[in-house]
């Protein structure tokens, strides 16, 4: 069975997530300021609850943003330091990906997006479509929190994100379905599964952040 290792920093959460194959172990935690300090002790004390050590696992997954500057650095850093040292490839899923796909399993809803803020007065997002739990399409963009037009949404849209609270009257006038949750290290592990599954995997090289504007509109946390 697949040995995984899954790791969501984008957020003020650490979220960190082992598979020994047969049973899933998690933590996520509000630790904001304090992934750098608690990340890699969050990671040791998992695979030892899960009685794996760094050398058993198969493959590395990370939640690779947009969101948190630092956060996401720190994630894809570790992730890219073990999949070099175990010669294990890695996976890579945007963390307004993991919020969409949460909502998709847990509500059924096949029209989402995700918000979340991007600083500088600005908004990260995420447009998701899916058929039953197939996605069917996606498009990750960056726009100005005032460029935000929610005419272009409607009733069946699914709202989901921290950043839905910078734009809030807006979607409130076309849907009432939101949650202000954040990316969790579970749904990655959900993910990561299929990925591997099917061989969806990348070399330590590839084991990037996503940058949907540049460097400069960033504010380091």
């Amino acid at each position: 069975m697949t040995k995984i290792l899954a790791i969501e920093t984008s957020s003020d959460a650490c979220s960190v997530a082992v598979s020994d194959g047969h049973s899933d172990y998690s933590f996520h935690e509000l630790m904001p300021r304090q992934h750098t300090e608690s990340l890699l002790s969050v990671i040791d004390d998992l695979l030892n609850s899960a009685s794996l050590d760094i050398k058993s696992l198969d493959v590395v997954a990370v939640g690779c943003g947009p969101g948190s500057f630092t956060g996401i650095r720190l994630a894809c850093s570790t992730a890219q330091g073990i999949s070099i040292s175990q010669n294990i490839r890695g996976i890579v899923v945007p963390s307004l990906h993991l919020l969409a796909s949460r909502i998709n399993r847990s509500e059924s809803a096949k029209k989402i997006v995700s918000i979340v803020d991007a600083n500088m007065d600005r908004l990260y997002l995420g447009e998701y479509s899916y058929s039953g739990e197939l996605l069917k399409n996606s498009e990750l963009t960056s726009i100005p929190r005032n460029a935000f037009n929610p005419s272009k949404y409607d009733e069946e849209t699914f709202f989901v994100g921290e950043g839905c609270k910078l734009v809030l009257d807006s979607i409130q006038k076309v849907s009432s379905q939101i949650s202000f949750e954040l990316p969790s290290a579970l749904e990655l592990l959900y993910i990561a599964r299929e990925k591997y599954a099917s061989e969806d995997t990348v070399i330590s090289e590839k084991i990037l952040p996503i940058y949907l504007t540049e460097e400069s509109n960033w504010v380091k946390s």
